[in-house]
């Protein structure tokens, strides 16, 4: 289960916030697989910051030095976007309400047993 973890807040720090959640999701078996981030700072416009599938250990290392920077979390504007993709259907979501933002924990959920069919014949 997942859920013990979703809706972290902000650290202000991208690089550090990303590396909490995903050592809290390694002890539950599921890596990076690929980014796509947005940094959108009100006055120096839209970076984006992008991790491709596969990726190289050079690749991933670039990815995460590009992310060490502080954003502001305070009121206004979000300033930080993005989806990033782990193992078994499991991904990260940007959230902001009302002035606070973080990232939400997403798994697809598993298919009950009753939509399974016993056979192919029916």
């Amino acid at each position: 289960m997942i859920n013990n973890i979703t809706n972290i807040e902000s650290t202000m720090n991208a690089r550090k916030e990303l590396e909490e959640i995903l050592n809290k999701l390694k002890e539950k078996q599921n890596v990076l697989v690929c980014a796509d981030i947005s940094y959108e700072a009100r006055w120096d416009g839209k970076e984006q910051i992008t991790l491709t599938h596969p990726h190289t250990k050079e690749e991933a290392e670039a990815f995460f030095k590009a992310l060490d920077f502080n954003y502001d979390d305070g009121f206004g504007s979000q300033e930080l976007f993005g989806t990033v993709w782990l193992t078994y259907g499991v991904w990260l979501s940007r959230w902001e309400y009302d002035g606070s933002e973080g990232w939400t924990v997403n798994s697809c959920p598993h298919i009950p047993n009753h939509l399974y069919k016993k056979n192919l014949d029916k």
